[in-house]
Order: C-alpha cells, then sequence, then structure tokens
C-alpha cells in the first residue's frame, strides 16, 4: 500500500501556524487537483507537486503587525506563516526593512543616497541588502575620510539625499565637510539609533513623506 500523510499535519510541518490558513491552503490544493472537500491525507507521491503548487498560490506572511500592513491586499489567498516563511522579513527585521526602502524609493523615484558615517560591518550589510536594486549609496567613512569643501561638491551635486548617521563614529570635521556645502534643494536626514534596520527605517520614512 502507497504510504499517506495528513493533509493538516503537512500543511502544519510546512510553516502554516493556523486552521484558517490550512482551510485557505488546501483550496489552492483542492483547485489543483490534488486533493478534494473532505478528504484528510494525501499520497506521499503527490507531496513535492503539492508544495510545489502551494507556495505559487498563496502569499505567506507572519503575524508580525509590520508584515501584515507590507502585503497589503494581493491577489492571492494571504495564509499565516512561521517567520522564516514570511515573504516579507523571512525571519529578519532588517530583510524587511529593506523591502520597505526599496518600495518607499521607488515610489518618490529616489535612487542616489549619500550616507556619512556607519562601521565597516553596517556598510558591508547595508551594500550586500542593496545589491541588485536600483538605489545607490555612496558611503563616507567617518573613521578614514579626509574631505575638504572641494572633494565633498561632487558627491553632494550627485545626491538625492544625505544621510548623517549619527550614532556611529562620525567626526564632526567629516560631517561639517557635507552639511555646512549642502546645497539647498538637498534633503537631509539624522539616523540616531544604530543598525542597518533603523537606518533602513528611517530612510523609508523620509521617502514616504514623513518627513525631510
Amino acid at each position: 500500500m502507497a504510504a499517506d500523510t495528513g493533509i493538516d499535519e503537512w500543511l502544519e510541518s510546512e510553516g502554516i501556524v493556523d486552521r484558517r490558513s490550512r482551510v485557505e491552503a488546501m483550496v489552492v490544493l483542492a483547485e489543483a487537483g490534488l486533493t478534494r472537500a473532505g478528504k484528510q491525507r494525501m499520497a506521499d507521491s503527490k507531496l513535492p507537486r503539492a508544495r510545489e503548487v502551494l507556495w505559487a498560490k498563496v502569499i505567506p506572511v507572519c503575524s508580525d503587525a509590520a508584515c501584515i500592513a507590507a502585503v497589503g491586499t494581493p491577489p492571492m489567498p494571504i495564509v499565516t506563516t512561521t517567520r522564516d516563511r514570511c515573504c516579507v522579513c523571512g525571519g529578519s527585521n532588517t530583510r524587511r526593512a529593506v523591502k520597505a526602502l526599496l518600495e518607499a524609493c521607488a515610489a518618490r523615484g529616489l535612487q542616489r543616497i549619500l550616507l556619512l558615517g556607519g562601521s565597516k560591518a553596517a556598510h558591508v550589510e547595508l551594500r550586500a541588502a542593496l545589491a541588485g536594486s536600483p538605489v545607490e549609496v555612496r558611503i563616507i567613512d567617518g573613521l578614514n575620510a579626509s574631505p575638504s569643501t572641494k572633494t565633498a561638491l561632487p558627491d553632494l551635486e550627485w545626491a538625492q539625499l544625505l544621510v548623517v548617521w549619527a550614532s556611529t563614529q562620525l567626526p564632526h570635521r567629516v560631517s561639517q565637510s557635507y552639511t555646512e556645502n549642502r546645497p539647498r534643494d538637498l534633503p537631509q536626514i539624522t539616523v540616531a539609533r544604530r543598525g542597518v534596520e533603523a537606518l533602513c527605517q528611517e530612510v523609508a520614512k523620509f521617502a514616504s513623506g514623513g518627513r525631510g
């Protein structure tokens, strides 16, 4: 006899955490011809196909309010999942913040950010997070830069937004070369907290019209 698995238990093992969401998932599987109403088990041979269909036809979101708000009203059913399955954060608050930044910047047409300060580790993380996106960041390392008015001006002319990461190692002489020569039409924001998540949240807030 062919082996089979309980559908409800299998959906739970896939990371779908509540009964309502598992019912939504069962409807998706039924529409694909992999099960039918009232059936409680599925042949194990169907599970790979069921997994493929399931994650192609639902929007997985964790129970965090920020992630729920981020998906809005998508065209496919939303199912509540564990954080690692969430399409917004994937278990990472930073990933969610980066996604919000990219969406807000795209809506505003913001692509060139001049960043003053931050640690080397944060620079690496930020560049990796934005790799392949339309958003470009020029970073002025507060510990290694020795800018002058002459060297700062080309960066200021290039930028669409000046970000001062004030909670990081950023000597006044470095930030002053940029902030005192900032064109009047170049917006500036200050990020008071450390971490790439905090930086992305503040830029997203600005790009969404929150300030600046």
